[in-house]
């Protein structure tokens, strides 16, 4: 059964979201775009004026980002919320933005991987090459990738490359040093 928003006056329902200046100023500091370009406060501000504001809360009871085993392909929903994780390729070094990448699942979906935000990355057309599975080759032989307890993506070099196997994080999600 369809739920239908309720109307009043012919008008859907509206939200609205009240921010002191100072907390706008303090809390926004690093907005920007998907592209990475930076927002000051004020552009924020007048951004949300006319956009259609589409919440993602990627952590939480609220995050049912997954769309199971029926599509394979990513949902509009799960892309946004990959393009505010991963914010382009995730693989260390690389420099590809979100809107050049494709969704990669780590589980792969032909081994029932699911559609699922916690089962997916953004990786480059070279990287997504690189990180697919070969089932002829040992998995110690391959770069893998999985999503570290913390929600970040780590890339698993291959043992030629690094005889330990540690983990490796794109820069982007490392620590400021300070």
């Amino acid at each position: 059964m369809q739920q239908v928003a309720p109307k009043h006056g012919g008008d859907r329902p509206h939200v609205v979201v009240t921010i002191d200046y100072d907390d706008l100023l303090n809390d926004c500091a690093h907005a920007g775009l998907v592209d990475g370009t930076g927002l000051t406060p004020g552009q924020l501000r007048q951004f949300a004026c006319d956009a259609g504001i589409l919440p993602i809360i990627l952590g939480g009871a609220s995050e049912p980002l997954d769309v199971g085993r029926q599509e394979r392909l990513v949902t509009p929903a799960i892309r946004h919320a990959l393009h505010i994780r991963d914010r382009g390729c995730v693989f260390p070094g690389c420099d590809r933005p979100a809107a050049d990448c494709d969704a990669h699942h780590i589980i792969p979906w032909v081994d029932e991987g699911l559609t699922a935000f916690h089962n997916l990355c953004l990786l480059c057309k070279h990287h997504h090459n690189l990180l697919e599975p070969d089932k002829k080759r040992a998995s110690e032989l391959q770069w893998e990738i999985r999503i570290a307890d913390d929600g970040i993506p780590e890339i698993i070099p291959p043992r030629f490359v690094d005889k330990h196997r540690r983990p490796r994080r794109h820069q982007r999600f490392r620590e400021p040093a300070g």
